[in-house]
């Protein structure tokens, strides 16, 4: 069961005087458009995970992720959509009344906060609270962070079918997408491959894990799409580690120039959490290469607001 969320298809963006400057075919899909609080791609795995609360007779819905995290602002907003409780578990941070957080309150969603140490063991926190709540009436259902596993995957299945009624997509030379939990690359890989196409996907980390990390997650959220009866094969991805930046939601100083530019050249708002760092590693992946690179916009502008004094 799916729940029809995002605005479809979304375009598909030649930059071409990014693509002049820096010597490359540069092509973005303009996920960061699939809708206005729900924007960038949570909503599209949401599609999927929402429709299986719904089927399961839901009424809460827990999910976590950082202080400013857009899944959880994106998961807010769905299950208000749906008349869910969205009940949103935060990591501590540097607390900004601005961005996501502020449409979190503004949507009316409950934040629990937690710190880092218990973040690490947030499934069973996340058992915990179930208890609790259910013992109360209440049917919980758990979305993973960023909304990541086989379910929420077939919304980045779904998004290349989309995608090859736009595009040539056997014609690309690479995919790349920012990696924060994993869901996103695995769902384009697998897709590629279940149709057949020869084209590499380059997920760019943005997080404290390492590549090491995400290889293992993706394969795993590929061998569980299979159970869910997608035979797709092996993908050909790969993750890279070297345009994390200072830390996991840190521009560096390349990051905020990068926004800028992109900004004033292309009229296009990357983020300072996902989309900078992924699109910064695709310019310098690629420069003078001559090739023909698609790269997916996930969203996450709602983060420039929560750091505004750093990137004026």
């Amino acid at each position: 069961m799916r729940v029809d969320l995002a605005f479809k298809p979304t375009p598909v963006q030649f930059l071409r005087r990014i693509s002049v400057e820096y010597g490359f075919d540069l092509y973005v899909k303009r996920d960061d458009l699939t809708e206005l609080l729900g924007s960038g791609n949570k909503i599209r795995k949401l599609e999927y995970l929402m429709g299986d609360a719904l089927k399961q007779g839901a009424t809460t819905v827990f999910t976590c992720g950082g202080i400013q995290s857009n899944h959880a602002r994106a998961t807010a907003y769905v299950s208000k959509q749906l008349g869910l409780k969205p009940v949103l578990f935060l990591r501590k941070g540097e607390k900004v009344l601005n961005g996501n957080l502020l449409l979190d309150m503004l949507l009316g969603a409950e934040i629990v906060e937690v710190s880092p140490e218990e973040y690490e063991n947030i499934d069973e926190i996340f058992l915990e609270y179930k208890k609790e709540r259910e013992r109360n009436g209440e049917n919980v259902y758990i979305v993973p962070e960023g909304g990541s596993n086989a379910l929420g995957a077939l919304g980045y299945f779904n998004m290349v079918m989309e995608l090859k009624d736009q595009i040539d997509v056997e014609a690309l030379d690479a995919i790349v997408c920012a990696v924060g939990s994993g869901g996103t690359i695995a769902g384009i890989s697998a897709a590629l491959s279940f149709l057949g196409y020869r084209v590499p996907v380059i997920g760019v980390n943005v997080t404290t894990r390492d590549a090491d990390y995400f290889v293992e997650k993706v394969k795993r959220i590929v061998r569980d799409m299979e159970n869910l009866g997608v035979r797709v094969g092996k993908p050909d991805f790969e993750i890279v580690d070297s345009y994390r930046g200072p830390g996991y939601a840190i521009p560096s100083d390349e990051d905020v120039n990068v926004i800028k530019e992109v900004a004033a050249k292309e009229a296009i708002v990357l983020d300072p959490v996902y989309t900078s760092k992924a699109f910064r590693g695709t310019l310098e992946m690629f420069r003078s290469s001559r090739k023909r690179v698609l790269f997916v916009h996930t969203g996450g502008i709602f983060g420039v607001f929560a750091q505004s004094g750093r990137l004026l």
